[in-house]
């Protein structure tokens, strides 16, 4: 397969950060689904019409403090796990962006290749804290938040060369009562790129879209009408 994307890297977060706010990313896509509780289409559009420096716009919380930390040690606990992949941490912040659509872009954590196959792969490392019994058990029962599916299919269309996604994610459970740290514990979940071929054409084509029809044409995007990603 033609590979149609190019790889950015960033010595400082920074640079990473200016450089991101110019495309659409993991979690922009899930805005433009209405997936994200802390952003939607309007704030995404504000942003691509009237720029502002990301990177001074970044705050940093307890949460996403933590996550950053545990990345990489969450990172070579999948490596011990999962023999079967050569594990390529980025040694500097790398994102990748298409060649054809620069507005789509995505920050891989690392990238994998299947020793068998030589086939390659995307990993994408989380950290999330378990809101409620019921987000426990959709969790054990293997499903997904829908901002995290739409982010994986964003790797899957910018680096579309990759054949499937390798999700973990260390889950941090609370007492409910208390609010304090109860346990924790590793989940990986793995996704093929010939599974979702028809999801990954209809987030392509939201971000076409929306670049295309409000972006361009400095028109702010219409939240009344519900955007479904389907199966």
């Amino acid at each position: 397969m033609k590979r149609l994307y190019k790889v950015e890297k960033y010595s400082t977060k920074e640079a990473w950060l200016s450089s991101r706010a110019k495309s659409f990313g993991g979690s922009s896509v899930s805005a433009l689904f209405g997936k994200n509780k802390y952003k939607d289409a309007l704030d995404l559009w504000c942003s691509a019409t009237n720029p502002k420096d990301e990177a001074k716009e970044d705050k940093q919380t307890v949460s996403t403090e933590y996550g950053h930390n545990a990345e990489k040690p969450i990172c070579d606990i999948f490596a011990l796990h999962h023999k079967e992949y050569e594990v390529k941490y980025p040694k500097t912040i790398t994102l990748y962006r298409r060649k054809d659509y620069p507005y789509m872009s995505y920050t891989a954590d690392a990238m994998l290749k299947e020793i068998a196959t030589g086939r390659k792969g995307i990993y994408e490392g989380k950290t999330r804290i378990v809101q409620n019994k019921a987000e426990a058990d959709e969790w054990r029962a293997g499903i997904l938040p829908e901002q995290y599916v739409l982010q994986v299919l964003q790797g899957l269309v910018v680096i579309n060369d990759a054949e499937f996604v390798e999700l973990c994610v260390e889950l941090i459970f609370i007492d409910y009562d208390t609010g304090h740290w109860k346990s924790s514990e590793i989940r990986s979940f793995h996704l093929e790129r010939n599974q979702c071929e028809s999801a990954i054409e209809k987030v392509m084509k939201r971000e076409i879209e929306f670049y295309t029809e409000n972006i361009e044409k400095m028109i702010p995007p219409d939240l009344t009408v519900e955007v479904e990603l389907g199966e």
